[in-house]
């Protein structure tokens, strides 16, 4: 199925979707090459040129569909790749070099501060969420094959809960935990992790972009 011309309504279709991340990767590499004719001033007559607005949704789009498919070094790369005329400007890829930043250097509550408190624009808001959960739940996967037994504060940390709760022992923080299995021992105030194993999501037989671009044209 051939793409629609490049632009930000397309974008903006493609952040809200629920397409499986590795399909949503696909088509945006599909759109690289459009998004640097445009940022060389020649642009196709939908997408314009050197459309400012445009390439920092693009970029930022693709960038979340970097961490959604678990490619860090990629993402830094695509960094890279950013024109120079607004990597350095732009308020929403300086958010992304902010979050990447803190990824890269494992910091889990600066990603957190990240993903909460920086001005992200609307249209990209489903992916910033879409990625806090996701990173969340990658966290609590590596934490529970990582850890035999762990102070709640520092589970609550991993996962941006409230620390400050945690360290009265919340009830509904320690829920959080003893929902995926784990056992809290209320003398010692320690969670025991039991690994968690969860299949691919992704896993669906898929016949990729074609299945992906049919899944946003039922959105209408």
């Amino acid at each position: 199925m051939e793409l629609p011309p490049l632009s930000i309504e397309q974008l903006s279709k493609l952040a809200a979707s629920n397409v499986f991340p590795s399909q949503l990767y696909g088509i945006l590499s599909e759109y690289e090459t459009d998004a640097r004719l445009v940022a060389a001033g020649s642009g196709s007559p939908e997408t314009g040129s050197a459309d400012p607005e445009l390439l920092s949704l693009f970029y930022a789009t693709f960038f979340f569909a970097h961490l959604l498919t678990k490619q860090i070094p990629e993402a830094r790369a695509l960094t890279e790749r950013m024109p120079a005329s607004i990597r350095h400007q732009d308020p929403s890829l300086q958010n992304c070099l902010t979050l990447l930043r803190a990824i890269w250097q494992t910091e889990h509550a600066q990603v957190y501060q990240a993903l909460r408190n920086l001005p992200w624009p609307e249209s990209l808001q489903p992916l910033v969420r879409r990625y806090e959960c996701f990173f969340q739940d990658q966290t609590l996967i590596a934490v529970s094959t990582s850890y035999e037994a762990i102070r709640l504060p520092t589970a609550a940390m991993y996962l941006g809960l409230d620390t400050a709760a945690a360290e009265q022992a919340d009830p509904t923080i320690v829920q959080k935990f003893t929902d995926c299995g784990w056992k809290w021992d209320s003398e010692t105030k320690l969670l025991h992790p039991v690994p968690i194993i969860v299949p691919s999501v992704e896993s669906q037989p898929s016949n990729g972009i074609r299945d992906a671009m049919a899944m946003l044209g039922n959105r209408g």
